[in-house]
């Protein structure tokens, strides 16, 4: 039987569901038994729940601790514009409840990276989860969950040089965040092997869901950089505000637009040929296969060894029916609606 990836994601999916409902008929197995009576809560820190990629991650989470009997906690900042300096304090919080065990997005590892260190050396379980895959290692996680940034922005880099690009922009809406870089040094690398020009340029954090503001940005870049025709941006909502700043300065058809990260709105788009491409890292996954992984490490000692890759995906023409498919009848899973 032939089946694509995102078929199976369908089949998948529901059949975690059954299994979680299997687990309710089962004689207890939840966290009482599974854990230590002393020990506290799985706690999550991970993205912004204000950032709709994160939804499909929390999603993930979500159905993993009720298909597993977990008891979980999700932690995250509310104020995007202070993320370097909150997340440290939000991951020292976490650490001072002595959790079961943590599960981290390393967003920001200066300030993180220490604190990791720190949890690790008093026996605390760490797995990193979106950002974090150059870190793991040494800092003591178990393992990472996600996407392999540098080939997200290669793989992107490739399909613009190859569509005939001849200036590429990369436009990065989480500056400091190293997972996040890694897209746009991927990116850069396949256009300078290709011998095509390059751009990259930054918006703070405190702008990086601000539709209005990144669609702004963008279209300032363009009007001062002319000669621009191909750019990659790292989520769905700056996708969208590029595709409306091409718009504005009547270059719709002249300039290729690609994206990391899915939306409904980004599906529609390449489904019309506004948008050429998605590379999708599969946020949901990343929730999901990491509480899998607690569950089995907590109860039983076993853990996979290494970077467990969701991504690179990609998205386009050939296979966006069947994608947005998916987000409409499970809603949200591929990424926002």
């Amino acid at each position: 039987m032939n089946m694509n990836f995102t078929d199976l994601m369908s089949v998948c999916r529901r059949t975690v569901l059954a299994a979680g409902a299997a687990l309710t008929m089962m004689p207890a197995i939840g966290a009482s038994e599974a854990f230590a009576a002393d020990d506290g809560p799985i706690i999550v820190v991970s993205g912004p729940l204000s950032w709709d990629f994160f939804a499909a991650v929390k999603m993930g989470f979500d159905e993993g601790a009720e298909a597993f009997g977990l008891d979980y906690q999700y932690v995250a900042v509310t104020d995007t514009a202070n993320m370097t300096s909150e997340y440290p304090r939000l991951l020292q919080q976490a650490i001072s409840r002595n959790p079961s065990m943590l599960l981290v997005g390393e967003f920001f590892p200066d300030g993180m990276d220490p604190l990791i260190r720190e949890a690790t050396a008093k026996g605390i379980p760490v797995l990193l989860h979106n950002s974090g895959n150059f870190l793991w290692e040494e800092n003591g996680s178990l393992g990472f969950v996600g996407e392999d940034p540098y080939q997200m922005g290669y793989k992107a880099g490739q399909i613009q040089a190859e569509a005939g690009v001849k200036r590429g922009l990369c436009f990065n809406t989480v500056p400091g965040n190293p997972t996040v870089e890694a897209r746009c040094t991927g990116f850069i690398d396949a256009l300078t092997e290709a011998g095509v020009d390059k751009v990259y340029r930054t918006i703070g954090t405190g702008d990086a869901n601000n539709p209005q503001a990144l669609m702004q940005a963008i279209k300032g870049i363009l009007q001062a950089e002319g000669d621009i025709d191909g750019i990659y941006t790292l989520g769905a909502v700056p996708a969208m505000s590029a595709v409306r700043a091409v718009s504005e300065v009547g270059k719709t058809g002249e300039i290729m637009v690609g994206t990391a990260d899915l939306s409904n709105e980004a599906l529609r788009a390449i489904q019309s040929g506004e948008l050429a491409f998605a590379m999708d890292q599969q946020p949901y996954m990343q929730g999901f296969v990491s509480m899998q992984i607690a569950h089995h490490f907590l109860k039983y000692g076993m853990h996979p060894i290494g970077h467990i890759a969701t991504g690179p995906l990609v998205i386009d023409q050939s296979n966006v029916d069947k994608a947005l498919a998916v987000n409409e009848e499970f809603s949200g899973i591929r990424g926002s609606n």
